[in-house]
């Protein structure tokens, strides 16, 4: 694994650095915005984090499984210190995960999908992560943020396999697209709770 950081200026809400690590010929870009608190604040706005489970979301995560045909897919929303799975089939066990190591925190960071087609060829610091932790078996994981309408990245639409696969440029577009789906209606469901 190489680790490549570049740093970049810009507007509080924008990208300060970026990081872009390459395993086996993968590569996930990663970054750490200048002011997270406007990004908490933006997730706070929603009132989402360590809610029950929703039927809306879950239906959404439901689908994610069948398009892709694999056997988890998670809705998240993360803070400083935790991963929360708001919906989450295949591994119902789980409902919060620390941000530390965690591949939904990472992409989330990340404006496009982040993509790990063999989760072994990771870092073995990332495989702490009790829902990447090979005992599980996972060896997939693909991830789009939800950006919020001011342009915060406040968690994950994400897919994970047991067994490696190819995710094309199609695969990706279709991620993204169910990660706007699943932005709009956490919009409806704060303008429906005002």
């Amino acid at each position: 694994m190489y680790l490549i950081r570049i740093s970049v200026y810009g507007p509080a809400h924008l990208i300060v650095h970026q990081t872009t690590l390459i395993m086996n010929g993968n590569t996930a870009k990663t970054s750490t915005s200048i002011d997270d608190q406007n990004r908490i604040e933006a997730l706070n706005r929603y009132k989402i984090f360590g809610t029950p489970s929703e039927k809306s979301f879950d239906n959404i995560a439901d689908l994610a499984t069948d398009l892709f045909n694999v056997p988890i897919a998670l809705v998240t929303f993360v803070d400083t210190e935790n991963v929360f799975l708001k919906s989450n089939i295949g591994i119902e066990d789980i409902r919060l995960n620390p941000t530390n190591n965690s591949l939904c925190a990472m992409a989330l960071l990340n404006e496009d999908v982040t993509v790990f087609n063999d989760i072994s060829t990771i870092d073995p610091v990332l495989l702490s992560n009790p829902i990447t932790a090979a005992e599980l078996g996972f060896k997939f994981y693909a991830g789009a943020p939800l950006i919020s309408y001011d342009g915060f990245s406040i968690g994950t639409i994400c897919i994970m396999d047991k067994k490696t696969r190819a995710f094309n440029d199609r695969d990706k577009r279709l991620l993204q697209k169910i990660a706007r789906i699943v932005m709009d209606e956490i919009e409806l469901r704060l303008h429906s709770h005002k």
